[in-house]
């Protein structure tokens, strides 16, 4: 009894020592397989971006539990989609635990809810409930849930509600981390054979909002906020559902583009600069932004990746603002040179 308390703490400080959601979702997936017993556990995650809502594999044992369970939505970024089924939408809908018996098989669904919000559904397969381990999940979820809101909270802008920079210091480093994986990896995906295929790869754009000093100066704070809360709800609205959305600092804003080509990643910030002139802010009127793209290689250190997004959007301002301005194309056009980094001193 005493290593089974033992053990359930150790699995407690496992779940809180993660900072970031998607190990979190691991640990609480490898904690409840350790003291519970099933056939197959999927966790799914309620995704939300503007008006669109959707699932997401977050994880499960075994890892390919979900294309056996349960319908796919066939998608072409991110993590697999679900479509829901009767069990599920009635789980969702009831907000409590939802149980069913089919093929000799009973499935058990647990809401997961944070800060009143449905964030996600425990589905479990082939689970014999007993009040014990009913409380032992509802345990588990609830030290998952009160850490995600945590985690949320210091992921967040307070202002604009999209990503800060912290957040996206640690998404660019495990992105680059995992496409060296993959690259040394045999069990490659489709969709990575597809982006190597078509010449595709994620991309970081810095946008910076032109003369927002400006805005500040002439109608306040107050109007200047304003306008970097319309302008976030823009992104939103215009970038899709798999890409990144960062506020870097001030008027700086950082977006990570699921894999595209070059020319489909230049559509695509362009879609938004021509969306944001149109664009009529209260007060403030129109307003234009400058945006540096690069390529993620995974062989730079994020840094660098970074420091030349930068200055291809300052080369962006430099030369007539409201334009989007892709560092490779500078460089092959001779309008930037390359910065070599050698024993962290810049070498131009």
């Amino acid at each position: 009894m005493e290593n089974d308390e033992f053990n359930l703490f150790e699995s407690v400080i496992h779940i809180t020592e993660e900072r970031d959601k998607k190990s979190l979702e691991k640990a609480l997936i490898a904690s409840l397989s350790d003291f519970i017993h099933f056939d197959e556990l999927i966790l799914l995650r309620i995704t939300r971006n503007t008006d669109l809502e959707y699932l997401e594999v977050a994880g499960g044992i075994p890892k390919m539990a979900y294309k056996e369970k349960l319908k796919l939505i066939p998608c072409e970024y991110g993590e697999p989609r679900v479509e829901p089924d009767n069990g599920i939408h009635l789980c969702i809908k009831s907000s409590d635990l939802v149980s069913e018996d089919s093929n000799d098989q009973t499935r058990t669904l647990w809401p997961i809810i944070v800060n009143k919000m449905k964030i996600g559904i425990l589905d479990v397969y082939g689970h014999h409930r007993t009040p014990d381990t009913e409380k032992l999940i509802r345990g588990f979820i609830r030290i998952y849930s009160n850490f995600l809101a945590i985690l949320d909270d210091n992921e967040h802008d307070t202002l604009t509600g999209l990503l800060n920079r912290k957040t996206f210091d640690v998404q660019l480093s495990e992105l680059l981390a995992n496409s060296i994986d993959e690259q040394t990896d045999d069990t490659t995906t489709e969709k990575e054979r597809r982006a190597a295929k078509y010449n595709e790869y994620h991309w970081v754009g810095m946008l910076d909002i032109d003369h927002f000093k400006s805005i500040n100066d002439k109608f306040g704070h107050m109007y200047g906020d304003e306008v970097l809360l319309l302008f976030a709800n823009l992104m939103e609205k215009t970038f899709r559902s798999s890409d990144l959305l960062f506020r870097y600092g001030g008027e700086e804003f950082v977006v990570v583009l699921s894999p595209a080509s070059e020319s489909d990643a230049m559509q695509v910030f362009e879609r938004f600069r021509h969306k944001l002139e149109l664009f009529e802010f209260p007060q403030v009127g129109r307003v234009t932004v400058s945006v540096g793209i690069i390529k993620i290689d995974s062989r730079e250190h994020p840094s660098i990746v970074l420091e030349r997004a930068d200055q291809a959007l300052y080369y962006a301002k430099e030369h007539g603002r409201n334009q989007i301005c892709s560092y490779h194309e500078l460089i092959n056009a001779g309008l930037l040179k390359v910065r070599h980094i050698e024993s962290d001193i810049e070498l131009f």
